[in-house]
């Protein structure tokens, strides 16, 4: 959840971002997957110490995926750079 808590805490010291359109569709699918993950995770902790632990492990992976795809792996403070240069 390191982006939406970075994302979260830019707007609430700064206000609303002003992303061009595709910029912040992109923000939104960001902040969505890291709720996926995150969501997948406390379902995988359930059955901790269990056989099914393991259960959820493609999924989580699959997202986890998609995630790196819309980040590029870049920290929190530069993809939000890169999102504003995008477009101007």
């Amino acid at each position: 959840m390191k982006y939406t808590k970075y994302f979260g805490s830019i707007t609430k010291d700064n206000g609303a971002l002003n992303l061009p359109t595709e910029q912040f569709q992109r923000l939104m699918n960001i902040v969505h997957i890291e709720g996926v993950i995150l969501g997948l995770n406390k379902a995988k902790n359930t059955y901790k110490g269990t056989e099914l632990f393991y259960r959820y492990d493609i999924l989580i992976f699959k997202q986890k995926n998609i995630l790196t795809a819309l980040t590029g792996n870049l920290s929190p403070e530069f993809l939000l750079k890169e999102m504003y240069q995008i477009d101007y």
